[in-house]
């Protein structure tokens, strides 16, 4: 016990600028929303001798006829244009309070998440992917767990070259969703979008990699049944081909958790993943595994364990109870607990 470090808790100060950017993130994102609904334009098309007000929606002229000119159309063709100088005026400076706000951030050492990570949320979050067909697990999880509480978690638990990514089949993950721009053409592509030197890795589809070798990997669930047949790929054949684990439809099936975090940049980013107490029975579970890498399974203890400890001093409405996290077999969720219940501190800060 006496060689035991905790979490370290966020000061007055930090607390303060972490809210207020937390706050000023939710009113970007709003911003942000509502700019897409002005994609595209409105403008006059002639037709027969006619003109027409068009609204098209992309830029390869997509869209609709709103009617012929007249008093009424002239007003919609108006407000359309108000409206969008004042949402494009709004989102402007809130982007540089978003930028004036960063430094903030830096200065007070709130910011945690390596900025390819959190960009990639970013651009996850913008297509409406991000907790719907998409949740984020593994290491990265705990930048969300610790935020939520208030707390900087040791760097050697979070210490991470990789991301992954795990995709609900389910959910139905199309294209239209991703981009109305044909620019888009499935996730590797969105991965470009946050940094462009993201590659598919040959020899492991699964896997795109930058220039500076962090890692994303594009898992989902092993399918149920062998006779089933689900997709592996959203976009076509150059796109990365999701690798199939087992048991990760524990993962898929808890409640998702949902927490602003800060980039290393100090700019701030969407993050959602499991339930805390799943990831913290998951990683038990992972931790048992004979044939897994011993290293790897002594820091999977280490993390349950650490976010259970998180749970426990600054979470508490998030209790271990079997009937909320009934997505695990009974026998896996007992012996989680009893290995949670049995550390007092977490390994790797003893």
């Amino acid at each position: 016990m006496e060689n035991f470090i905790p979490p370290s808790e966020m000061n007055n100060t930090q607390r303060r600028i972490f809210i207020d950017t937390e706050q000023l993130f939710q009113a970007y994102k709003q911003l942000f929303r509502e700019s897409r609904s002005y994609r595209g334009g409105m403008h006059w098309k002639k037709a027969k001798g006619k003109q027409y007000l068009f609204r098209s929606t992309d830029r390869y002229g997509n869209g609709k006829s709103l009617g012929p000119r007249s008093q009424k159309t002239e007003a919609i063709l108006e407000q359309f244009r108000r409206a969008k100088q004042e949402n494009n005026r709004r989102l402007s400076t809130i982007k540089e309070r978003l930028k004036e706000q960063s430094r903030f951030c830096k200065a007070a050492s709130i910011q945690r998440v390596p900025n390819v990570a959190a960009g990639v949320w970013r651009i996850l979050d913008q297509h409406k992917l991000l907790g719907k067909s998409i949740t984020i697990i593994g290491t990265n999880a705990i930048y969300a767990y610790e935020a939520a509480a208030g707390v900087f978690v040791d760097r050697p638990i979070l210490a991470t070259q990789d991301m992954d990514m795990l995709w609900d089949v389910k959910a139905r993950l199309k294209l239209t969703i991703l981009d109305q721009n044909s620019s888009t053409k499935g996730m590797l592509d969105l991965l470009k979008k946050a940094d462009c030197s993201f590659r598919r890795m040959r020899l492991q589809p699964f896997r795109a990699v930058n220039k500076d070798g962090y890692m994303v990997d594009f898992v989902k669930p092993l399918p149920m049944s062998v006779f089933a047949s689900e997709p592996k790929q959203v976009g076509d054949s150059s796109d990365l081909v999701a690798a199939e684990i087992g048991n990760l439809q524990w993962l898929v099936s808890a409640p998702k958790f949902s927490q602003v975090v800060i980039g290393s940049n100090g700019y701030p980013a969407p993050l959602v993943c499991p339930d805390p107490r799943a990831f913290a029975v998951h990683k038990i579970w992972m931790s048992r595994q004979p044939d897994r890498n011993p290293l790897k399974r002594q820091r999977d203890r280490d993390q349950a364990i650490t976010v259970a400890w998180i749970i426990s001093r600054y979470l508490p409405h998030y209790e271990f109870l079997s009937a909320e996290l009934k997505m695990f077999p009974k026998e896996i969720f007992e012996q989680a607990r009893r290995d949670i219940d049995a550390s007092t501190v977490p390994e790797a800060f003893s």
